[in-house]
């Protein structure tokens, strides 16, 4: 890696994605803000819809443009990614910054064999021959965990079950030693058992090559388990942010604490969070939240998103309660927290 003592190998300021449709501008993201440090694993995580998708891939400029438009500023080990030109990006994407995107039974080609995908990988990266290109596909595989990876070499696609086609994936991916990953949702359908052999599996990689890892997800089970640091996305603005332990030790927003109480046990685990994301080609006023909040004033729905408030070195929050000397114990639990509910809400008495 070539970034300087002290930079961030990845920081993303004021990052907005907006797309031209027949109903008008859709705004996936709205001017979020994180980085990324060597070795660090930040969770992008928030409901399907928030944004975390489209945000990770304008990280590398993947958007298309037209309909897609980029703004705001990515820097990459210090280089401005976001005034890149196109061969620039060729350069590092997949290379120095490479994909895990959702779904490996769409990215694949099934129309050739995995192994043969891995080799053309490689040598559009490396000038090696093909045997050469093939002996490290092979240690690829063989290092995500495919079994007698020298004869699986030549299957096809449609012969792997869904977790061993997600290890290609991450094989693929590997295939440069980057310097960051970015993985969207690579559990996603996968059985329990499997997700902890995944997760396992980017735990002890990212600990061989020390590399960073973007990971965006919908499952704060699987937060807890692999992040340093966490964004908590919603209609493509940025909630909370902050170490791992403290947002889940003392989670600051509605919706970071509503997410968490849908996680099993928890009081929103069969129900999930009522109500829906806002139309993204026409936001609320205010805090994004704010129209399935239960703690919601008057003032959450008036102006913009509310300016992130500092609950420490490394975790803030984007509400009301923690501004103009509020009582932030009405949202985290304090002795008068039912009295800042919304009258009829979800959380609320029968008598409100």
């Amino acid at each position: 890696m070539s970034t300087e003592p002290g930079t961030p190998l990845l920081s993303v300021e004021n990052l907005t994605t907006t797309f031209d449709t027949d109903a008008g501008e859709l705004v996936a993201v709205d001017g979020i803000d994180f980085e990324v440090q060597e070795g660090q694993t930040v969770c992008i995580v928030g409901e399907s819809g928030s944004g975390k998708t489209v945000a990770s891939e304008s990280i590398t400029q993947l958007v298309p443009s037209p309909p897609g438009s980029i703004d705001g500023t990515v820097r990459f080990e210090g280089r401005e990614v976001s005034a890149m030109s196109e061969s620039e990006l060729r350069e590092i994407r997949g290379s120095a910054v490479s994909h895990v995107f959702q779904n490996p039974q769409d990215a694949l080609n099934h129309c050739y064999t995995v192994g043969w995908q891995i080799v053309e990988a490689i040598q559009v990266h490396e000038d090696v021959s093909k045997a050469a290109a093939r002996e490290r596909a092979v240690d690829l595989l063989d290092r995500v965990g495919i079994a007698n990876a020298a004869t699986r070499f030549d299957d096809y696609p449609h012969e792997f079950s869904g977790g061993q086609k997600q290890r290609v994936m991450i094989a693929m991916a590997l295939v440069t030693n980057p310097d960051l990953l970015i993985a969207d949702e690579p559990t996603t359908a996968l059985d329990v058992t499997v997700q902890a052999q995944i997760l396992s599996l980017l735990d002890d990689l990212q600990e061989e090559y020390g590399m960073g890892i973007v990971f965006v997800t919908h499952d704060l089970g699987v937060v807890a388990q692999i992040a340093d640091y966490v964004v908590v996305m919603y209609a493509g603005k940025v909630m909370e942010r902050g170490d791992v332990y403290e947002v889940f030790e003392e989670p600051a927003h509605p919706y970071t604490r509503a997410l968490m109480d849908c996680l099993p046990g928890g009081e929103r685990a069969a129900g999930g969070i009522g109500g829906t994301l806002p139309d993204p080609t026409d936001p609320p006023d205010g805090c994004r939240f704010a129209p399935r909040c239960e703690y919601a004033v008057e003032e959450c729905s008036r102006g913009t998103q509310p300016e992130e408030a500092r609950l420490s070195d490394s975790h803030s929050v984007s509400c009301v309660y923690y501004h103009g000397g509020r009582d932030a114990s009405v949202i985290t639990g304090g002795a008068d927290a039912e009295e800042g509910r919304r009258p009829g809400s979800p959380g609320g008495t029968a008598d409100d």
